[in-house]
């Protein structure tokens, strides 16, 4: 994301979200508070660092 908050402080991230979504709520009127809350939901998932996953034992095969 352009904007720095994928790098940012967790209550950053909260602070940005609240303004980006009261944005979104004054520029899209059609959007249902379930879909903002989606929105949210989605955005806050992608700020998250990648989960590491560990590498698979290929010596059993």
């Amino acid at each position: 994301m352009r904007c720095g908050v994928v790098e940012s402080a967790p209550e950053h991230q909260g602070e940005w979200f609240n303004e980006t979504l009261q944005y979104m709520t004054e520029r899209f009127p059609e959007l249902t508070s379930d879909q903002l809350g989606e929105l949210r939901k989605l955005g806050e998932r992608f700020a998250q660092p990648p989960k590491k996953h560990e590498a698979a034992d290929v010596s059993a095969a």
